[in-house]
C-alpha cells in the first residue's frame, strides 16, 4: 500500500513523540486542519497494525502508539526511505505556477508531466485552468508546439503574481517561520523556496534595524510583513540572475507619479533610504543589488508607507453598508447585540475589503482553521453562514470565508461576555524585534479585542508603568512567576490561541501583580545586570502612573478638539461651474472654494488624487443622490468636511440613472494621529444613518452638525469609558 505524503507526516510525528499527541498538536505541526488528521488516522491504523503496532486513541487526551521498540524502530526507519508523491488537482496547478514562475527558460510539457507523475494531457488541462489567472496578473501564458511552456511578463508583475499565489498555500507567518527541519508538502517547500524562505530572518533582521534607524513613522505590522516577503521574493529572483529592468523601473516610477502627485518629493529621500537598505542587505546576503533593483526597493518602501498610513475610514461606503446589514441580520438572528461594537464594525469591514476582492477575482480561499472552528462554534457558524446567504444573496461566500467570520462575531461575544473591549496587553522577546512584530500580527487577527500598547525587551517592559498595561505576552521565558505572565511562540498555535482565551478570560483585567517585586532578590544573568536599574525604578513609579494618566486626557482632549474643529468648520456651499458637468471640473472646483483655501495647498494634486479614487469605483451613497469624496495628502493641512451642493445634476460613472446633486468631501493629511483617524471614522460610520442621510438630501446644515454632534459625543463617552 503506498502512503500518501500527509501519512507519513502524522506517522512520523506520532513515532517521534514521547507522549500523547493531540489531534490539534498534529494538525499544527504538519499545517492542515484536525479534520484533515481525523480523515487519515484510519489509514495511519492500518498500516500501524500491519506492522505490529497499535494506535490508541483516547477521547479527550490524544493519540500514542504502543509496540516493540525494535519495531517502531524499523518503521521509522522505512518512512525516512523516498516515496512518490501523489498531487491533488489544486497542488498540481500551484505546483505549475512555481515551477513556471521560477523558471527562466521555456519548460517542455513532458517534464513537467514527469516531475507530477501524472500525463501530459492532465498537464495541459490543468494549465487551461491557470490562463485566465495568470491574465488577470497582468501575465502572458505561452504554449507551443516544440518549444514548450512559459509565463512572461515583466519582472514587478512576476514578484507581484508570486507575491499573490504565495497566499494560495502559505500564511505569511508560517513562511517567516518556516523551517527546513519540519516536514513540508513538497509544493509547500518549493513555494517557500520561491519566496527565499531560507533567508528572511537574516533579511528581517536587517529591515527591522534599518526600521529604527531611518523610517521616521513605524509600519504597521502588516505593511512590515508584507514588505519582508517581497523583500525575500526579490532577493531570491536576484541571486538567480533575474532583475527588473531600468525600463520597468522607469514604469514603476511614473505609475506611482500618476496615483500619487502629491508623493514625488519624497522620491529622493526614499530613494536614498533604499540605497541605505539594499547596501545592508547586500552585505547580508552576499550579493550586489543593481540601480535598478534599488529604485524597485524604493517603490515598496513606499507602497508599505502608504499602506501603513492608509486612506481614509469612509473608503467605500457600499461595503460599509453591507457590514452594517451583516450586523443587524445577526443581532436577529442571535441573543445578543452587536450593533454598538465598533471593533466588529471596523475588523469586519476591513476583513471583507479584502475577502470580496478575494472572491470576486475567483481566488482559492485558504483558512486553516476552519474545521475547527466549524467544529467548536457549530451554532455561531450556522448563524454567520444564514447572515452572509441574505446579505449577499447574490455572491456564495465559501465555507473559508465564513469561518473567518465566525471569528470576528466570536470575538464580539467575547466582549459581551464581559471580557474587556480594550484590554492591553505588552509583547515581550528577546530583543523586542521581529518575533514580537509576528506575534503582534497573529494577535490582532485572532483577538480583535487585544489593544497591544508595547512591543518591547524584558529590559524594556521592566519599566513600562503598571497602570498601562493589563497582560503580559512573552515569547521567551520572564524572571516572573508563571501566574504573572503567557509564553507563546511567535506563529500563535491553535492550542495557544486557547490558552490564551481561558487566560483572559480567568483573570478578567485585574490588576497584574508589579513585575518589579517579582525580582526584588538578585537574579542570575540578564536580570543580574540590570538589577541597579530595577531597584531604582520603584522610586519614581508613582509619577509613572500619573504620567499614564495625564496621557490619556491629552488623548481624550485631542479627540474633543478634533471633533470640535471639524464640527465647527462643517459648511454647506453651492458650487458652480461654467464647464460641461462632469466629475473633473466639479471637483477642482470644490478644491478651489474660498472656504478650503486655508486647507489644501495644493488644489489640482488633491483633485487629481480625488479623481484617481473615483476611477477604482463609486462613492455614490447607496439610495442617494449623494456622493463622498475622500482622500490623504500630504497637500491637505488639516482634516476638513464639506458639503456642496451642485448648480446642475449630471450622472456620476457607472451609477445608472442616478443623476448626483450633492456631494461631501473630506479631506485629511496623509500623516494623521490616531485621535484624528478615529473621529473620522466616526463621521464616516454616521453617513449610512436614515436621519443623517434626510438631513444631508435636504442640505440642512444645522441638523447635520447636530446630528454629528450627538454621534460623536457618544463616540467620546464610549472613549472615557474605556480609558
Amino acid at each position: 500500500m503506498e502512503l500518501s505524503h500527509r501519512v507519513r507526516q502524522i506517522l512520523d510525528l506520532l513515532l517521534r513523540s514521547p507522549s500523547e499527541s493531540t489531534v490539534a498538536e498534529i494538525a499544527s505541526g504538519i499545517r492542515v486542519s484536525p479534520r484533515t488528521v481525523h480523515r487519515e488516522l484510519d489509514a495511519v491504523e492500518s498500516y500501524l497494525h500491519r506492522h505490529g503496532i497499535t494506535l490508541y486513541r483516547k477521547a479527550g487526551s490524544g493519540l500514542s502508539v504502543e509496540g516493540e521498540p525494535s519495531q517502531i524502530e524499523k518503521v521509522r526507519s522505512e518512512l525516512l526511505m523516498p516515496a512518490e508523491i501523489e498531487y491533488s488537482a489544486d497542488e498540481r496547478q500551484v505546483y505549475l505556477l512555481a515551477r513556471l514562475l521560477g523558471s527562466r527558460e521555456p519548460v517542455k510539457l513532458f517534464t513537467l508531466a514527469h516531475e507530477m507523475k501524472v500525463t501530459v494531457p492532465t498537464v495541459g488541462a490543468d494549465l487551461d485552468d491557470l490562463t485566465d489567472w495568470i491574465s488577470k496578473q497582468g501575465l502572458l501564458l505561452i504554449r507551443r508546439r516544440g518549444y514548450g511552456v512559459e509565463i512572461t511578463g515583466s519582472e514587478p508583475m512576476i514578484r507581484e503574481a508570486v507575491r499573490t499565489f504565495i497566499r494560495f498555500r502559505l500564511d505569511d507567518l508560517s513562511l517567516i517561520g518556516y523551517s527546513d527541519h519540519n516536514p513540508h508538502h513538497p509544493v509547500d517547500a518549493r513555494i517557500a523556496s520561491m519566496a527565499g524562505a531560507e533567508r528572511i530572518s537574516a533579511i528581517e533582521e536587517n529591515l527591522w534595524k534599518w526600521e529604527e534607524r531611518h523610517q521616521e513613522e513605524s509600519f504597521s505590522e502588516e505593511a512590515y510583513t508584507d514588505l519582508l516577503i517581497r523583500l525575500s521574493i526579490a532577493a531570491a529572483r536576484i541571486r538567480t540572475g533575474i532583475i527588473v529592468t531600468e525600463a520597468e523601473a522607469d514604469r514603476l516610477v511614473n505609475l506611482r507619479r500618476f496615483d500619487r502627485p502629491s508623493a514625488i518629493p519624497a522620491q529622493d529621500h526614499t530613494l536614498k533610504s533604499a540605497e541605505l537598505l539594499c547596501d545592508e542587505l547586500g552585505q547580508v546576503l552576499n550579493m550586489e543589488y543593481p540601480l535598478s533593483e534599488v529604485r524597485y526597493t524604493a517603490e515598496l518602501l513606499e507602497r508599505a508607507s502608504a499602506h501603513s498610513t492608509g486612506m481614509l475610514p469612509a473608503d467605500d461606503l457600499e461595503l460599509a453598508g453591507t457590514v452594517r446589514s451583516l450586523i443587524r441580520k445577526m443581532r436577529e438572528l442571535d441573543a445578543n447585540d452587536y450593533t454598538a461594537d465598533r471593533s466588529l464594525r471596523d475588523g469586519l469591514f476591513m476583513h471583507l475589503k479584502a475577502a470580496m476582492e478575494r472572491i470576486t477575482a475567483g481566488q482559492r480561499i485558504r483558512n486553516p482553521l476552519m474545521d475547527t472552528i466549524r467544529k467548536d462554534y457549530a451554532e455561531l457558524f450556522g448563524r454567520v453562514r444564514q447572515a452572509a446567504d441574505a446579505v449577499f444573496p447574490s455572491v456564495r461566500i465559501p465555507d473559508e470565508e465564513i469561518a473567518f467570520l465566525v471569528m470576528h462575531f466570536g470575538a464580539a461575544r467575547e466582549r459581551i461576555g464581559q471580557i474587556p473591549q480594550h484590554m492591553r496587553a505588552v509583547i515581550v522577546c528577546t530583543s523586542g524585534i521581529g518575533s514580537s512584530k509576528m506575534l503582534a500580527v497573529r494577535l490582532r487577527k485572532e483577538f480583535p479585542q487585544l489593544q497591544i500598547v508595547e512591543q518591547a525587551s524584558w529590559y524594556e517592559a521592566a519599566r513600562i508603568p503598571r497602570t498601562d498595561y493589563d497582560l503580559i505576552i512573552s515569547t521567551v521565558d520572564l524572571p516572573l512567576p508563571e501566574e504573572q505572565y503567557l509564553k507563546l511562540s511567535p506563529l500563535l498555535t491553535l492550542s495557544e490561541a486557547e490558552k490564551l482565551r481561558d487566560y483572559i478570560r480567568r483573570r478578567g483585567v485585574k490588576p497584574l501583580p508589579d513585575p518589579l517585586a517579582a525580582v526584588a532578590q538578585p537574579l542570575p544573568g540578564l536580570l543580574e545586570d540590570l538589577a541597579p536599574e530595577l531597584r531604582e525604578w520603584p522610586a519614581g513609579r508613582g509619577e509613572a502612573a500619573d504620567t499614564a494618566d495625564i496621557e490619556s486626557l491629552r488623548s481624550l482632549h485631542r479627540t474633543l478638539q478634533q471633533s470640535i474643529e471639524l464640527l465647527e468648520a462643517f459648511r454647506v456651499l453651492p458650487l458652480r461651474i461654467e464647464a460641461q458637468p462632469s466629475l473633473d471640473p466639479w471637483l477642482r472646483a470644490a478644491c478651489t472654494a474660498p472656504a478650503l483655501r486655508d486647507v489644501i495647498l495644493d488644489p489640482e494634486a488633491v483633485a487629481a488624487l480625488l479623481l484617481q479614487r473615483e476611477q477604482h469605483g463609486t462613492q455614490l451613497i447607496p439610495g442617494t443622490e449623494l456622493a463622498l469624496f475622500h482622500t490623504r495628502s500630504d497637500a491637505v493641512k488639516r482634516p476638513a468636511l464639506m458639503l456642496f451642493e451642485l448648480d446642475q445634476r449630471f450622472r456620476l460613472g457607472d451609477s445608472g440613472d442616478v443623476e448626483l446633486s450633492r456631494f461631501l468631501l473630506m479631506l485629511a493629511p496623509r500623516q494623521l494621529e490616531r485621535e484624528t483617524l478615529e473621529v473620522l471614522s466616526e463621521i464616516s460610520a454616521t453617513l449610512l444613518d436614515a436621519d443623517m442621510i434626510e438631513a444631508l438630501a435636504e442640505g440642512d446644515e444645522g441638523r447635520i452638525r447636530e446630528l454629528l454632534s450627538a454621534h460623536l459625543r457618544a463616540y467620546l463617552k464610549n472613549k472615557l469609558e474605556r480609558e
